[in-house]
């Protein structure tokens, strides 16, 4: 990291993120279990014994506490089934940030990722999700949530592909931002990069990038040329390409710069690109350029992958982990 850089981060993480961040999108509970481990001789199969559980909000959720936890306003817009799961989520949010945007939609099951564990490590994940589209008066309510809510500094928009983000509540939240002069960054999902146009800043894994644009790219760096190419095409600001422990690649019209994985041994990957999707908001709360914001994102992600569990990371965990970064980042070969 650039000491002018680290500085500037330094300086920026002592005081509040002015403006609210408004976080849109898809909601999930993480549960993680310990389990003891068996086998059933009878049935020819692995037996797993649970034990208590462990629940933590997931996605959009995820981002908006993560924001709150560096010290930001934010505040969530989704749909929520009419559940114990979708109870057990508002509770865990406690008034950290603002709840008002959930919406309860009667029928629709609340998303829940169950992890089950043993000594070895994770043996198996269980899904429970509903994929069905969310009703067109929800998304509306949803929309003029969105633009009830206070001058945003920052929008997200954070899409599992679970149906609560349909083809005209993304492209009326865009368009809304857009109108108020307000930045918009996406964790896309899909098969169909159009559906984002107009957006600032579009943030996919490598896996997501070749699914969104139909590619099939082994190297980031090469997607990454590629994408620059793109942008324009695709109505996008700028890309930020996540490549595990390749790093991750900012691309703009003008230049692609990478910064390395800053944690060499990550202990659960969970929740770190919720992570690194709220310290990227609020680098533009703060004012900073680009450039800038994705460090800081970085840095965040590299916290985040170093605790168990679905995580946020805090101005304190963030402030110890730059204040000792020296590792450079760089512009792509």
């Amino acid at each position: 990291m650039e000491p002018s850089t680290q500085k500037k981060l330094l300086d920026c993480l002592k005081r509040k993120p002015p403006g609210t961040t408004i976080v849109l999108g898809d909601i999930l509970l993480d549960e993680y279990t310990a389990c003891t481990t068996d086998y059933s001789a009878n049935e020819r199969c692995t037996v797993l014994r649970k034990g208590p559980g462990l629940y933590f909000p997931g996605n959009a959720l995820n981002v908006a506490l993560n924001i709150a936890a560096l010290g930001g306003k934010a505040a969530v817009l989704g749909a929520l089934g009419t559940d114990a799961e979708a109870d057990r989520l508002r509770s865990l949010s406690g008034d950290r940030i603002d709840t008002g945007g959930l919406i309860a939609e009667h029928g629709r099951r609340t998303t829940l990722k169950t992890r089950l564990t043993d000594g070895n490590g994770l043996r198996l994940r269980v899904d429970r999700e509903d994929n069905t589209p969310l009703s067109a008066p929800a998304a509306e309510l949803l929309l003029k949530r969105a633009d009830s809510l206070p001058a945003a500094g920052c929008a997200v928009l954070s899409d599992l592909g679970k149906g609560v983000l349909p083809d005209s509540l993304i492209a009326g939240y865009i368009r809304l931002a857009a109108d108020k002069g307000v930045p918009v960054l996406v964790d896309p999902a899909g098969e169909n990069i159009g559906r984002y146009a107009h957006a600032s800043v579009l943030f996919p894994n490598l896996a997501e990038f070749n699914k969104l644009t139909s590619c099939s790219y082994d190297n980031p760096a090469e997607a990454a040329r590629y994408a620059q190419g793109k942008l324009g095409d695709w109505e996008i600001g700028a890309l930020v390409l996540k490549a595990a422990e390749a790093g991750s690649f900012l691309i703009t019209p003008g230049e692609i710069r990478h910064v390395p994985a800053y944690c060499k041994e990550p202990v659960c990957e969970v929740g770190a690109g919720d992570s690194f999707l709220a310290a990227f908001a609020v680098g533009i709360a703060y004012g900073l350029p680009l450039a800038d914001s994705f460090v800081l994102s970085s840095a965040s992600a590299a916290v985040s992958v170093s605790k168990p569990y679905t995580s946020t990371v805090s101005t304190r965990e963030l402030t110890a982990f730059i204040g000792q970064k020296n590792q450079r980042g760089g512009r792509c070969p």
